[in-house]
């Protein structure tokens, strides 16, 4: 299980796949069942970047049974108040799933624009989950729910974001479980956070994934960085652009880059990856078969 994983010496890996717009299943599925054994659990976002998908519960326990891997789905605040919320949570350990990650996010735009709720955020939401595992709801232990929930929870951290140290420390607080990162390029930036949290004295004791992000062009890993608002040095896209193999030389870049942040932080801190390929899957094969040699 996840779980054992994080807590074992093995250097945990996730892996993210998006479920499908309409009411078939996707190809992503099919297409990693022949490495889904070096990856420890698949994430399913919750409606990301405020599109329409197939619920991250449902498809999450669709990927648990064909994979016969751990399945994460995500959980935003955005689109549920906190009665849903708490529903589609016993729904999910009804259906046997052990791992949720929360979210606050994103806001909302393209062509539904719908309208956001956000009645609670990440951090109460994991305290509220944190409550149904002792099993009581609305984290009120006088609102007594029948038997407990079991979930490990995780959150997101964003290396570059204003106050995040601080931010990190309240969801320690919460209960998070483990954090997966945004997708970087930069483990300069990762490196930075880990000095300034110590300095802080905030003490990073939950297990934390490096999020990682192949992509299959120059023009696909722009559209990336832009809707996801991360930065990439001009010295790397120049070095990816003169390669002549951009596939290749981008996977050498994140591997460099996970070499780099494990060797620096580990074992003092649990150190992961999270890939995230938005639709590559042979790209996320290649990091993955780099990353289980190291």
């Amino acid at each position: 299980m996840f779980r054992e994983v994080l807590k074992s010496n093995v250097t945990p890996v996730t892996y993210e796949i998006w479920s499908p717009k309409g009411c078939v299943i996707n190809q992503h599925i099919k297409d990693i069942k022949d490495f889904k054994d070096r990856i420890d659990a698949v994430n399913v976002p919750d409606n990301p970047l405020s599109t329409l998908k197939v619920s991250s519960i449902a498809y999450a326990k669709i990927v648990m049974d064909e994979l016969k891997v751990d399945a994460i789905p995500h959980l935003n605040c955005r689109d549920r108040n906190l009665l849903a919320l708490q529903s589609d949570i016993l729904g999910a350990h009804i259906l046997g799933l052990r791992n949720l990650f929360i979210i606050g996010g994103d806001k909302p735009s393209g062509i539904l624009k719908p309208k956001e709720v956000w009645e609670t955020t990440s951090i109460e939401l994991c305290r509220i989950v944190k409550g149904l595992n002792k099993g009581f709801a609305y984290n009120d232990e006088s609102i007594k729910i029948e038997g407990k929930t079991d979930f490990l929870v995780g959150g997101t951290i964003i290396f570059d974001r204003k106050n995040e140290v601080e931010t990190v420390s309240k969801k320690i607080e919460a209960g998070f479980d483990f954090f997966q990162s945004q997708i970087t390029f930069n483990p300069n930036l990762v490196l930075n956070f880990f000095e300034k949290a110590e300095k802080q004295g905030v003490n990073l004791d939950k297990p934390v994934l490096i999020g990682l992000a192949p992509q299959p062009s120059e023009k696909a890993l722009k559209k990336v960085l832009s809707f996801l608002h991360v930065e990439v040095s001009e010295n790397l896209l120049k070095r990816l652009s003169q390669s002549g193999d951009f596939q290749g030389e981008l996977i050498s870049v994140l591997l460099e880059a996970a070499d780099e942040i494990k060797s620096a932080l580990s074992p003092k801190y649990k150190i992961g990856f999270h890939i995230m390929t938005l639709g590559c899957d042979y790209l996320g094969k290649k990091i993955i078969e780099g990353l289980r040699r190291k």
